[in-house]
């Protein structure tokens, strides 16, 4: 009896020790044993790399709001692939300047594109044409613009490949070989802008808003006119002003329904009222 007795204990600090010091044993006894807590939230990443973040963040803003269990988190960068990201499932939304026949593509807002020179140069205006071949390199000297600019060669400042400006420029501009390799790159707007303030010669593209803010605080650069068409807020809401491109949002083929939650509300009077007040351009015209 006493044998049994200590046979009994032995095992029982066996088991003892083996459940306390063996941590993947305890993990397991009590994964069947404890049930599996939901989620409280649930995640959006979106994932981009031109002037809309601030956009986007105004949206996300007031839509966590009205959804407080849904996080709408941000992948932003110059260099990011927003199509790309998509694609490989690693974000939920990428925005783009363009719809992409193999995602879902649903645009929500639209932008200007404003072409900048120096302050000091002569040419104060351009045709669609002109832009065009300025930026595919065809005409190179500025006294082919403008018969009393100066002699001097075309500085061309481009922007990265993957930012959505450079794509909405060139799909407009119908560019078939696109911007010459030779111009220099800027990362952001505001490095576009800081470079075409320097330099004399110079030439850029850059999103209205920033663009139009640059000239109010007093940067040395013109906006340039576009078939006789002022670049300001009312003629890219009147769309009257050519250069525009379309801010798209794109997606799985089908996506969660969070992200379609988001759509909504973007697509929504109250999304729209909110692109115009983050200096973006509603789908249609507000003054209806």
């Amino acid at each position: 009896m006493p044998h049994v007795f200590i046979f009994k204990l032995l095992w029982a600090a066996i088991f003892t020790s083996t459940i306390l010091f063996h941590p993947v044993i305890l993990t397991q006894t009590l994964a069947n044993t404890t049930p599996k807590i939901a989620t409280e939230f649930e995640r959006i990443l979106i994932a981009g790399n031109g002037p809309e973040r601030h956009l986007l963040e105004i949206l996300a803003a007031e839509f966590e709001q009205k959804h407080p269990k849904i996080s709408v988190d941000f992948f932003w960068h110059p260099n990011a692939k927003p199509i790309r990201t998509v694609e490989l499932h690693e974000a939920d939304i990428g925005v783009t300047g363009e719809v992409v026949s193999a995602l879902r593509s649903v645009p929500i807002a639209r932008d200007g594109i404003a072409i900048l020179t120096n302050f000091s140069n002569p040419v104060k205006e351009m045709t669609t044409q002109q832009v065009a071949e300025v930026f595919s390199g065809k005409i190179r000297y500025w006294s082919d613009v403008y018969e009393e600019a100066p002699q001097t060669k075309i500085v061309l400042i481009n922007r990265t490949p993957n930012q959505n400006i450079r794509q909405g420029l060139e799909q407009i501009l119908n560019i078939p070989h696109g911007i010459p390799r030779s111009a220099i790159q800027a990362e952001s707007e505001g490095q576009a802008i800081k470079l075409v303030s320097g330099k004399l010669d110079a030439v850029t593209f850059v999103s209205m808003t920033p663009a139009l803010r640059a000239k109010e605080d007093g940067v040395a650069i013109n906006l340039l006119f576009i078939d006789k068409i002022e670049p300001e807020v009312q003629t890219v809401l009147d769309k009257r002003y050519p250069l525009q491109r379309p801010v798209v949002l794109v997606t799985q083929t089908n996506p969660t329904s969070q992200v379609q939650l988001f759509e909504q509300f973007i697509l929504s009077p109250t999304g729209q009222a909110l692109i115009k007040k983050a200096k973006f351009y509603p789908l249609n015209n507000p003054l209806d």
